[in-house]
């Protein structure tokens, strides 16, 4: 944009990479710091960074059109996806679990009650409740009974109970080969009260933005414990160390935690909920008599969608120069594969118990039978 506008109105320029004082743009002990500090004492003539349109800078400078729209994001690692072993419990959450034990219990002691007196097609051997709740839970394994209790009202009962358990069976199987053939997605933060809630320490550079005053004197609770989280640290260079070592979140200007990510070369994702929401502009010294004329360049090159179209341009060069590969549109690719053992590992595990607990049964039977021959 800059080389445009040059071209057009005749003028060169440099480029200043870093601020002498090593600061952003920032109100300390009455004087301003960074990039403003040098356009309030007139050192350089204007600054195209990333810096945002508040109240108290437009006292001392001045502002073009807005180009952009900006704010603070928040990115985090992305967490591991869950174990697989963990497929024998996904179908249900854990209150939907435990109304089902709760049902299959009431459903068992009701259920007895009915065929009390008629129970031979039940019992083989002696009436207990524990047998019945085994009698009733074939219906949720989908195992048949070849004969049913003739007792008044079972009949009825058992109607409405084999349709639940078709409805549950059925729900449970189809989410455990969902879940199984297709990776669940691990969670993710999506809101500030989330990470705020969460054991995720927030990192930040420390180079003398107003986020962190702002975070701490806000009236929303949530961005108090958020400021309560919040860690600065002084070499940029350690922010990697910082945020992937320690499980941390890192904040930064949008623009700039997509241009940290990418540098990374890690698998990060961003909280959707964003902080302080602002307008970029280009920023020049108070009483610069040529504002106009750049910002009508300006508004040419942003509606024009010039700007927008340069901007994706230079991202997608720095995203394939850190190694990272640029794609457009659904990949086509076939996500099909066989499973594995760790697929089906829940179903392993289970047998193991029931092994474990089988023998554990045996072993009490034999202790108890052995006892009373003693006796």
């Amino acid at each position: 944009m800059m080389d445009l506008m040059g071209s057009r109105l005749n003028f060169t320029y440099a480029v200043q990479t870093v601020t002498p004082d090593g600061q952003w743009t920032d109100y300390v002990n009455g004087s301003w710091t960074g990039l403003l500090g040098q356009l309030v004492r007139r050192e350089k003539d204007l600054t195209f960074n990333n810096v945002g349109i508040t109240y108290d800078r437009l006292k001392v400078v001045d502002f073009s059109v807005p180009v952009m729209t900006d704010s603070f994001s928040v990115a985090l690692g992305v967490p591991p996806p869950p174990p697989r072993w963990h497929a024998v419990f996904y179908p249900f959450t854990t209150i939907t679990w435990i109304a089902l034990a709760a049902t299959c219990v009431i459903t068992t002691l009701f259920f007895h009650l009915l065929i009390f007196k008629d129970s031979s097609v039940v019992f083989n051997h002696k009436i207990d409740v524990v047998s019945t709740l085994l009698w009733m839970v074939r219906a949720l394994l989908r195992q048949s009974v070849p004969l049913v209790p003739s007792s008044p009202g079972t009949q009825p009962f058992l109607v409405c109970w084999w349709l639940v358990s078709l409805v549950l069976a059925a729900s449970f199987v189809s989410n455990i080969i969902a879940y199984i053939t297709v990776p669940a997605a691990p969670k993710k933060i999506i809101t500030l009260k989330e990470l705020a809630d969460s054991k995720h320490s927030l990192y930040m550079g420390d180079y003398g933005t107003f986020l962190p005053e702002y975070l701490a004197t806000s009236p929303d609770p949530v961005y108090r414990r958020l400021s309560q989280k919040l860690n600065l640290i002084e070499n940029y260079n350690e922010l990697e160390h910082y945020v992937l070592s320690n499980d941390g979140a890192f904040t930064e200007s949008t623009n700039y935690v997509e241009y940290t990510v990418a540098k990374w070369h890690t698998d990060m994702y961003y909280v959707e909920e964003i902080i302080y929401p602002t307008q970029i502009a280009w920023v020049y010294q108070k009483g610069t008599p040529w504002v106009a004329t750049f910002n009508w360049y300006l508004e040419s090159m942003i509606e024009s969608g010039l700007a927008g179209r340069w901007r994706a341009e230079e991202i997608t060069k720095y995203h394939k120069a850190q190694g990272r590969v640029v794609t457009r549109g659904t990949s086509t690719g076939d996500s099909r594969r066989p499973l594995s053992i760790e697929d089906l590992q829940s179903a392993f595990y289970i047998l193991g118990l029931g092994v474990m607990l089988s023998t554990l049964t045996l072993g009490i039977e034999f202790a108890a039978k052995k006892r009373l021959l003693i006796c």
